[in-house]
């Protein structure tokens, strides 16, 4: 096998503790990369950094240059790399308006959609929504890139970019239609954490607010506390379940101000209502989730690319409620996943009730079997974007879609 020489591309760099999309998604393909032979890299402006998730990091200052298509190309041109891997960003489309230098440029640069291309309808709605307010500053990327491909400068970035992955099939139909060669525009699925997918012991730490016995009827929500997560509608879930059988409501409220867990219960009539704050362990996460009998996952805005959540609790072997919402929304009727409306507590707790009758959840849960048997590794996703480097064949690569 040849080795490549490989620079995923990425300005900043969270402490790796905090195992944050997109840089998850990077970091991981890195490791299945460097895994796979291939002399990779994280390039970077961040400081003080070595190595991140045990993959080589190197330093390079100007910030500017990650946010310019040419100068995304001159990097891998000065730094002798056969492929360059980036995640797209409206501002990279923008930087694409002017036409390249003559001469062409080096490497095989690969570009990642790692956030949803919204509708002009759903950006609409998000943005008039009040109870969304607050957030409206992690959400402007989404508007830019959706001014993006109004302004037409979609139609420029086959000169800059190679090729393009696509976690969505509804997501590759956009960036087609906004211009971009769909001979060159892959769909790549997310793996399954196998972490997750693993069987072994509970931890039985006590940061977990108390939860750690599996016989009692639990629903668990995991993330931060934002309102696009549907926080507001686990809060009022519990006035909606009938009262009996009573139900504990754990939310585990992702929070960096908190270095360690803090808990509070609340009774809300014959229910509990559990809300631990602070940042656990995948370890506590995944325990969470083996000691619960459904997750829910009632998002009213999909920042990022996949919500990691929803496949982290399936792959514990818990079935899950999540929303209608893009792009989560095109699992329907593909998965174990059951749907409830956003924004909507009432039919948010019917589809909990529906999870909770024991026939219902043995086929939910066959169908997510079926559904993690047929998903990629990082091993195959790590040979899928090798495989797309080579420009001269086709590459109109969907891996399992």
């Amino acid at each position: 096998m040849e080795t490549l020489r490989i620079a995923i591309v990425t300005e900043t760099l969270p402490p790796a503790q905090l195992n944050l999309q997109p840089w998850r998604y990077l970091g991981d393909l890195a490791g299945a990369l460097a895994a796979a032979g291939h002399e990779t890299s994280l390039v970077t402006s961040t400081e003080g950094v070595r190595r991140w998730n045990g993959v080589p990091v190197e330093r390079l200052t100007e910030r500017h240059d990650y946010r310019s298509a040419p100068s995304l190309r001159n990097m891998l041109r000065t730094g002798r790399f056969d492929i360059g891997v980036c995640r797209l960003t409206a501002g990279l489309f923008f930087s694409m308006r002017r036409r390249p230098p003559r001469g062409g440029f080096g490497g095989c640069l690969i570009g990642i959609f790692l956030r949803p291309l919204h509708s002009g309808r759903d950006l609409t709605k998000r943005f008039l929504d009040p109870t969304l307010a607050a957030e409206i500053r992690h959400d402007r990327h989404h508007a830019a890139m959706y001014a993006s491909r109004l302004l037409g400068t979609w139609s420029n970035a086959p000169a800059y970019v190679d090729r393009y992955v696509f976690l969505w099939d509804t997501d590759r139909q956009c960036g087609t239609a906004a211009g971009l060669p769909p001979s060159s525009c892959a769909v790549i699925r997310h793996p399954f954490n196998p972490f997750f997918l693993e069987r072994g012991p509970l931890d039985p730490s006590p940061r977990l607010g108390g939860i750690v016995s599996p016989a009692r009827r639990r629903v668990v929500f995991t993330g931060p506390p934002e309102g696009s997560r549907g926080v507001g509608d686990m809060l009022r879930l519990p006035h909606y379940l009938p009262r009996d059988p009573a139900t504990q409501i754990v939310l585990l409220l992702r929070d960096g101000t908190n270095p360690e867990p803090v808990t509070t219960r609340t009774r809300v009539g014959a229910h509990e209502l559990v809300v631990v704050r602070g940042l656990l362990s995948r370890e506590e996460l995944r325990t969470a989730y083996r000691v619960s009998q459904v997750a829910v996952f009632p998002y009213r805005f999909v920042r990022t690319g996949l919500p990691l959540v929803a496949l982290e609790a399936v792959a514990t072997g818990l079935p899950v409620v999540t929303t209608r919402v893009h792009p989560i929304r095109e699992l329907e009727g593909r998965t174990g996943l059951v749907f409830a409306d956003p924004a909507n507590p009432r039919n948010l707790a019917r589809a909990v009730q529906e999870l909770l009758d024991e026939a219902t959840q043995e086929r939910v849960l066959r169908t997510n079997r079926q559904w993690i048997q047929t998903s990629p590794d990082w091993q195959s996703v790590a040979k899928t974007f090798v495989s797309l480097s080579d420009v001269s064949r086709p590459s109109g690569v969907r891996e399992g879609s």
